[in-house]
């Protein structure tokens, strides 16, 4: 079990599973962090990742 906060609402909220887009129940904002529960699994976003050729 996971436990999500949206960033914009405060609104806190819990799922088992993580759908292929997790946005907040009450307002539908994609912004939501981790409070508690193991990590999503994934590459880590970095600057390295999107870097621009000059």
């Amino acid at each position: 079990m996971r436990k999500f906060r949206c960033l914009t609402c405060k609104y806190e909220f819990e799922t088992e599973e993580a759908p292929a887009v997790l946005k907040c129940p009450k307002c539908l904002n994609r912004f939501v962090e981790l409070v508690s529960g193991e990590p999503l699994k994934g590459k880590p976003w970095s600057s390295k990742t999107y870097s621009v050729k000059k």
